[in-house]
């Protein structure tokens, strides 16, 4: 077997079945890589005194399953804004292959939260493959913003949050493969503006919006960047941290994690439920770069595309 990129063994890289499903050897290699990312930041974050903790599957698999629930295929992660912000002032100390993912150090990546990746791997959703931005294997970092009481400035902040990620997401769409044609004026004002005031200018809204609540003028945080107002946490349930048991290492969580898993989950959270995930279509890679492997998704996805659009004309 080949091994992971990373020389470090984290979990049992034999294929195993956990709950009646067949984890396959190659995705344990993927969490291989994806567990040293998480060990990679803990590191850095112990190193500047900074919190952070697993959340979403993550701390549900670490909780429920001691490791990754069995078809999952990512590793998640939460950090206070402030924590956060000074994190992506670290980039320095993620060297190769190792590079901390940002709007601000990736020109043409839209997310507003940030991504650790592995510059050797890949991680190619189809769908993105005609981007040109770091797509190696990753683990995701989200920021906890305050949730602003007023309502009015909550509503405002998240409209203007998806406003200005679909804006510059339409950058390098790809109009015809997409389908999405009518993207083609917003495509061109956001290339013109871009030329205008660059990339990190117009993504620092977003920034500047979610710091505008003191977190000492709150009582709940919640991962607003990605998931909106849809789960919100007492800010008090991360004042504390316990380790848990995540394959072969241990990781950071709420110590009342039990509360945030209610929230995010249900009073059930123990059950298991098999669901899809939000990159199930990717292509991975422990073995080959995204560089290596573009050319031939690209070509894959222009073929798909296009024999789409054929099927939809023939219809008409």
């Amino acid at each position: 077997m080949i091994l992971p990129t990373t020389t470090k063994i984290y979990c049992n890289l034999d294929e195993e079945t956990r709950c009646g499903y067949t984890v396959p050897a190659a995705m344990k290699q993927v969490w291989n890589v994806e567990t040293d990312l998480l060990m990679k930041l803990l590191d850095v974050c112990q190193r500047h005194g900074l919190r952070c903790w697993v959340a979403d599957g993550t701390l549900l698999g670490a909780v429920r399953h001691k490791g990754f629930i069995p078809w999952d295929n990512d590793i998640d992660v939460v950090m206070l804004r402030a924590d956060y912000d000074r994190l992506l002032q670290l980039g320095s100390d993620f060297e190769s292959p190792y590079f901390l993912q940002s709007a601000y150090t990736d020109k043409n990546y839209f997310h507003a939260h940030a991504q650790l990746r592995n510059s050797m791997t890949a991680a190619i959703r189809p769908s993105d493959c005609f981007r040109p931005f770091n797509q190696g294997i990753f683990i995701d970092i989200f920021p906890l913003d305050a949730v602003p009481h007023d309502q009015e400035q909550l509503r405002h902040t998240l409209k203007r949050i998806r406003r200005v990620t679909r804006f510059l997401k339409s950058y390098n769409t790809p109009l015809i493969l997409s389908g999405r044609i009518g993207l083609v004026f917003r495509k061109l004002k956001c290339q013109w503006t871009v030329r205008q005031k660059g990339w990190q200018t117009i993504f620092r809204e977003v920034d500047d919006l979610l710091r505008a609540t003191d977190i000492n003028q709150c009582s709940h945080v919640a991962e607003l960047s990605f998931s909106g107002d849809e789960f919100l946490h007492d800010k008090h349930l991360f004042d504390d941290t316990v380790m848990l048991d995540f394959e072969q290492v241990r990781v950071p969580a709420p110590r009342n994690y039990d509360a945030y898993l209610r929230t995010q989950y249900g009073d059930n959270y123990m059950t298991p439920l098999h669901v899809a995930t939000a990159h199930d279509d990717a292509v991975l890679s422990t073995e080959q770069s995204y560089t290596e492997l573009l050319p031939e998704v690209r070509r894959q996805y222009r073929r798909t595309a296009l024999k789409r659009l054929w099927q939809k004309f023939i219809k008409r």
